[in-house]
């Protein structure tokens, strides 16, 4: 019995479409939100965002210095909002690509350097060299989420692993409510 190999043109269609896929990747904004691929994102009502107090909610500062993010480590608890700063100290462009995290809990707004973007089913956020950008969002979903700095639309090639975890700690329900 002799071995079937694949024809030429079944092995190479596959690595033609990863090939542009990356290319595409290539010429991503450089500034602003990716919602590439986003589906399903998490919402709240009307009502619910109305009675937050922003002026009261926790803000969760991260740093980008030196191609690594400070800290490396965020702890969120479900059902709370929270505003998540992240400051890029250095000269160039640093992405915060979470894209499991911003799909499960709600994103409300996203402002880079205090302009508002328009989309909130986000993959990710590019931020340019010395600007901040700010997400307000809810923590809906427990479980732990990998961040990572990377511009590639599709994470899983060149990807140097992630650069850091988002955990989402479970609502203890007490007996009182």
């Amino acid at each position: 019995m002799g071995i079937k190999t694949a024809p030429l043109r079944q092995v190479w269609g596959p690595v033609a479409v990863l090939l542009a896929a990356v290319t595409l990747a290539a010429c991503a904004s450089p500034q602003g939100v990716d919602s590439f691929a986003a589906l399903d994102c998490k919402r709240i009502s009307t009502k619910a965002q109305a009675k937050i107090n922003w002026a009261r909610v926790p803000s969760v500062d991260v740093r980008v210095r030196n191609d690594e993010f400070e800290p490396m480590i965020l702890t969120l608890r479900q059902g709370r909002p929270y505003i998540l700063r992240i400051r890029n100290r250095d000269d160039g462009l640093h992405v915060f690509r979470a894209g499991k995290f911003f799909q499960s809990n709600a994103v409300l707004s996203v402002a880079l350097d205090g302009k508002r973007q328009e989309e909130t089913c986000i993959r990710s956020v590019s931020i340019p060299g010395r600007q901040t950008a700010e997400i307000r969002m809810v923590a809906i979903l427990d479980g732990h989420y990998e961040f990572e700095d990377s511009v590639i639309l599709v994470p899983w090639i060149f990807s140097s692993g992630p650069s850091g975890i988002i955990i989402v700690e479970e609502r203890v329900q007490t007996a009182g409510g």
